[in-house]
């Protein structure tokens, strides 16, 4: 198919054969922002794979023990699969706030700027969370940045939320079980983001 395709000479090569080496494609930033944005779990699967190969893991729940000793002490989430999109993988809160806290002292607000889903903007959130108190004027900063997660009666939302007097604070909502529309539970949680942001 692929000498058909590209009118080509095609072979097979065997694998000890040929030279591997490592091809460096798009800035990590650039790959990031559909996962984080988008809620792309599969390429998020796919990078903890890459990540584990190239820390000389082949067995991925070693790698993720791994990850939660050397990277995650206090936090330590029960983590089964890469993408989140599991009922098994278990994390609190406060452990959301930690990691993002980190984020923030290690990468900094213009990444978290550039990855992160903004409120109002792009990504899951852009139908959500729109900084309704500035229309009418030139500025249209967005107030909340954050990575959604959702499942059947499950819906969580943590980020950055940027107060009025340009306060960052870091905030998790983990709703479970619930037996209203899922919207509803967005409306409620805008209500109260809105109240944070005006108040602080």
């Amino acid at each position: 198919m692929l000498k058909d395709e590209l009118s080509k000479h095609v072979q097979v090569r065997p694998y000890f054969q040929m030279n591997m080496d490592t091809l460096f494609a798009w800035p990590i930033k650039d790959v990031l922002r559909p996962m984080m944005q988008d809620s792309d779990n599969f390429l998020a699967e796919q990078l903890l794979i890459m990540s584990a190969w190239k820390n000389g893991f082949s067995d991925l729940e070693e790698f993720r023990d791994f990850v939660n000793e050397q990277w995650l002490p206090d936090i330590n989430p029960v983590w089964v699969d890469g993408s989140g999109l599991s009922r098994y993988n278990l994390a609190r809160p406060i452990d959301q706030v930690r990691l993002l806290d980190r984020i923030y002292k290690e990468y900094g607000w213009e990444t978290i700027e550039q990855v992160f889903a903004q409120g109002g903007v792009n990504g899951t959130i852009e139908e959500w969370y729109a900084n309704t108190s500035l229309e009418g004027t030139n500025e249209s900063r967005p107030y909340v940045y954050a990575k959604t997660g959702t499942l059947s009666n499950n819906h969580c939302l943590s980020g950055y939320l940027v107060t009025e007097s340009d306060n960052l604070l870091i905030f998790s909502f983990m709703n479970n079980n619930y037996v209203r529309q899922t919207n509803e539970i967005k409306q409620e949680m805008q209500h109260l983001l809105e109240a944070i942001r005006d108040a602080y």
